[in-house]
């Protein structure tokens, strides 16, 4: 671990743990409004002065596109966005580096750089073709979320059903499972309903991953999992990012706050174990932020809280900081 990077609630001479959050909009501010990742972001959450404060190593990229792209825009729009995270990446060879595997992203991190990796937000960015899918892992895209918060004509979304919506996944969703699955790119289930989230769990891939979300039973968002969920996520081996959207958090959005946060994860903990929780905050993704993490510097405050509070050994801390995310990708990878 760089000198320059602190680490999170590392009391002894243990190996340090470093932060992964599996979900940050950031690399639109990048792209839209030309702002200076590395030198600082003041009107966002995200950037590399914070994240070394925070002790964080490796950061997702979500590579979101609007439904103003829709129908036949969005893929070039997420191609749009790549290109912005590979700029920010060349620019700045010695601070970040932009990485297409996990052992990648651990080198980089490891020689005291900022990892980036590529997700995609929302399946509509495929435009229902899978050379296009095949063209974004080849990019070195390592996750999609199968849909946002609008249904596909194959797969079904987090939103209320309409006579058009599928029931779940359709056999052309099934594909596009399986050719994430061919090459590399790991199957986000945020966003998506019950019905698709049962779909993908039952397939012969690897185990899926939610990118950013929430207890339900703490809050009833329709974005949030069960608890039902969270067991059956556990027990298929994937892992859930906890999020930071005050409405995911809260009903009443205003009151959500670190304490609150801490409760989540803990739920979460006691629900499905050590081994499927991790960070996706959304930041960036989210105008405001939960009382005491405003922005993504507090995410080692939130880290010490959860270790302390959850009274994690050192390996599950490093489970939750890190491992446990990184364990479903190179799953996949392989």
């Amino acid at each position: 671990m760089s000198a320059e990077q602190k680490s999170p609630g590392n009391p002894s001479d243990e190996i340090s743990p470093f932060l992964l959050d599996c979900h940050v909009d950031t690399v639109l501010k990048l792209v839209d409004y030309g702002r200076d990742f590395v030198r600082g972001i003041p009107d966002g959450q995200v950037d590399l002065p914070r994240l070394r404060e925070a002790g964080v190593g490796v950061l997702f990229f979500a590579c979101w596109v609007e439904l103003a792209y829709l129908p036949d825009r969005c893929f070039a729009r997420v191609n749009e966005l790549i290109d912005g995270a590979e700029a920010l990446a060349a620019a700045h060879r010695d601070k970040v580096g932009l990485a297409r595997s996990m052992q990648e992203a651990r080198d980089i991190q490891a020689s005291g750089r900022l990892a980036i990796v590529l997700g995609v937000e929302g399946g509509h960015a495929i435009e229902n073709d899978l050379g296009k899918l095949r063209h974004l892992a080849d990019r070195g895209v390592r996750y999609m979320t199968l849909t946002w918060n609008n249904h596909l004509s194959w797969a079904e979304s987090c939103q209320k059903p309409t006579e058009s919506s599928p029931k779940g996944l359709t056999d052309f969703g099934r594909k596009v499972v399986s050719t994430m699955a061919e090459r590399g790119m790991v199957a986000d289930l945020a966003h998506v309903s019950p019905r698709t989230f049962d779909d993908v769990l039952e397939m012969d891939v690897p185990p899926p991953i939610d990118s950013h979300a929430a207890a339900r039973s703490l809050c009833d968002h329709p974005r949030n999992l069960s608890d039902s969920q969270i067991e059956s996520l556990a027990a298929r081996g994937g892992a859930l990012g906890l999020t930071l959207v005050p409405g995911f958090l809260s009903e009443k959005s205003e009151t959500a706050d670190l304490d609150l946060a801490v409760t989540h994860a803990l739920h979460i903990l006691s629900v499905g174990g050590t081994g499927v929780l991790g960070i996706g905050s959304d930041y960036d993704g989210i105008d405001r932020a939960p009382l005491g993490l405003e922005d993504c510097s507090k995410l080692g405050k939130l880290a010490t809280r959860i270790r302390e509070d959850g009274e994690l050994t050192h390996e599950e801390f490093i489970g939750f900081t890190h491992e446990n995310l990184m364990r479903v990708f190179e799953a996949w990878e392989s």
